[in-house]
């Protein structure tokens, strides 16, 4: 009797100090029989709860496991230890991660629940929606998260249950972080587009405590190569050979005014011309001729050819990074993977 009064009042100091939250943990399918264990009416909140659980089958996995909590800490305090237990259990497999706020439940409630975790020996999956990764050298990282210390096997297999590679065996604590990196265990593709993410607790004695299962749809992925690079565009160029404009600009400008130099004095009226006049009109003819000589038509551009080569130099380096690239791309093979629900198998059913 003393320790049933003992009880009830740890359970008034917790739900003193959870008053303040009663209206944010009184939500969801559950809020009923929440109430009713907050108001100390544990049978009406164990027959609120467990008519609950028989209609919110798509609750949210955080929602149920408080419903649990409340339901075993219902149980506990009407004297049904063995339900207690139970109820506590299903909590864990349903989420090892969940702990009870120990301001608001008593000792009696929190040493029920940690002895129930330690001795289930319960893990869960937690893994991206979707990853894609580059096979051989990336990794599809995943955790498993015990309740306890416990020895795990992390394996992948076929949709038959036929092993496809072993990830890790041994001993694991809170959590472990594992690694795919997208092969077979001969290093190959998977040669399937499902597989199964399998995880064995087995209790100290070495039996199998339980199995947590995910299913990982696989997709091949091929990067798209690039295209070559274009080459320069012909209005790119420089001409590298001189055209004949230049030559005959020079030629024709040497002639006339060779011409101008010698008949320019009969034009003003002056003496005739003389010799040295014609000399000096055949410098400046000779002089034409000579620059006709040196821009003649055809005539390579050497600063032009250099720079057209640059040019070409720079595409064909640019064609060699892509060719470079794709090869790399082709041979990158990547695989999305797509992790659907986890779902737990009893030792029996393997």
């Amino acid at each position: 009797m003393k320790s049933h009064f003992a009880w009830i009042a740890l359970l008034v100091c917790g739900w003193t100090a959870a008053a303040a939250q009663g209206a944010a943990q009184a939500a969801g399918p559950f809020a009923d029989g929440i109430r009713a264990y907050q108001n100390l009416d544990f049978d009406q909140a164990a027959a609120l709860l467990r008519r609950a659980f028989a209609r919110a089958t798509s609750a949210a996995v955080s929602e149920r496991a408080q419903g649990l909590l409340y339901l075993g800490a219902a149980d506990l305090f009407r004297g049904r230890r063995d339900s207690a237990v139970a109820v506590f259990r299903r909590l864990v497999q349903l989420d090892p991660r969940y702990r009870p706020d120990r301001l608001v439940f008593p000792p009696e409630v929190t040493s029920v629940f940690d002895n129930v975790r330690v001795e289930s020996r319960a893990v869960v999956l937690v893994a991206p929606p979707d990853t894609e990764i580059s096979t051989g050298t990336g990794a599809f990282t995943f955790w498993v998260v015990a309740s306890a210390f416990q020895t795990v096997e992390v394996t992948l297999r076929y949709q038959d249950g036929a092993p496809f590679r072993a990830l890790y065996a041994g001993p694991m604590g809170d959590s472990l972080r594992v690694q795919w990196d997208g092969l077979d265990a001969a290093g190959q593709m998977p040669p399937v587009s499902r597989i199964l993410l399998r995880v064995a607790s087995r209790a100290p004695t070495g039996e199998l405590a339980g199995i947590v299962q995910l299913p990982l749809d696989l997709r091949v992925v091929h990067i798209d190569t690039l295209p070559w690079p274009k080459p320069p565009a012909d209005s790119q160029f420089l001409p590298e050979r001189s055209g004949s404009r230049p030559a005959l600009r020079a030629l024709l400008g040497g002639v006339v005014l060779a011409g101008t130099v010698a008949v320019l004095p009969s034009v003003v009226g002056s003496d005739h011309p003389n010799g040295s006049r014609l000399v000096v009109a055949g410098a400046v003819g000779f002089a034409g001729a000579l620059g006709y000589v040196l821009h003649r038509p055809g005539r390579p551009l050497t600063a032009n050819i250099a720079a057209n080569e640059a040019l070409r130099a720079r595409w064909r380096q640019s064609v060699a990074a892509v060719k470079a690239e794709n090869v790399q791309r082709r041979d990158d093979v990547h695989l999305a993977v797509h992790a659907g629900e986890p779902t737990a198998i009893k030792p029996s059913a393997r």
